[in-house]
């Protein structure tokens, strides 16, 4: 469903298949059987207001938190939650992430909505169950940022359909180097200095094309 797999669309990338990853700022695309390998920095959860695609698309309001949900009704037969004014407001698991190509780090937001969620919720326990040993030689919590991770898709399907699902994997201990520009990440990320450019999900498939 993605633009940027069908040929005739102006957003096509040349080489470009579903299950792929898609960088939107910068236009990259990924294997997504290969994966790639990203560093956590920092996470968030945001409510946000889309004008529905069938009456054009469009960011509305990027900055609601649950307590919008009990202004809006909820469609029985998808599940989904529309304002009184026609709206939809899209529960997004937004992880800061760094993607780490050949000693190289770009900073990134990785969106999760509707069936990712569930994906979000297990790196997530992921992330909290990670320890470190101290300079005691204690266990302790891992920094977010302690482990790069393999970010992959699958395929995944119900009685509705298939789609490309994202699957993430804890991959080995972030090079000092990467950590360090992960830590001043995850602060920027955190007090609000991130411009983040939001996306509207397609229907099915949601971040990877």
């Amino acid at each position: 469903m993605s633009p940027q797999v069908q040929k005739q669309n102006g957003s096509y990338v040349e080489g470009a298949s579903a299950g792929d990853l898609y960088n939107t700022v910068t236009g990259e695309a990924y294997d997504g059987e290969k994966g790639i390998t990203i560093v956590p920095c920092a996470y968030n959860k945001k409510y946000i207001e889309w004008i529905p695609r069938e009456k054009g698309g469009g960011l509305v309001n990027a900055n609601h938190d649950i307590s919008i949900l009990s202004k809006c009704t909820r469609d029985p037969e998808t599940r989904r939650y529309y304002t009184p004014e026609g709206n939809e407001i899209v529960e997004t698991a937004q992880f800061f992430i760094l993607v780490v190509k050949e000693g190289n780090a770009q900073q990134a937001v990785l969106a999760f909505t509707s069936t990712q969620l569930g994906v979000a919720r297990k790196w997530l326990t992921m992330l909290r169950m990670a320890r470190v040993q101290n300079s005691k030689g204690e266990s302790v919590e891992a920094p977010m940022f302690a482990y790069s991770y393999k970010l992959t898709t699958t395929t995944q399907s119900n009685d509705k359909g298939s789609w490309n699902a994202y699957s993430i994997n804890q991959d080995s201990a972030t090079d000092m180097s990467i950590a360090m520009v992960a830590k001043d990440f995850m602060g920027a990320a955190r007090s609000g200095d991130v411009d983040v450019k939001q996306e509207q999900q397609n229907e099915v498939v949601n971040d990877s094309i």
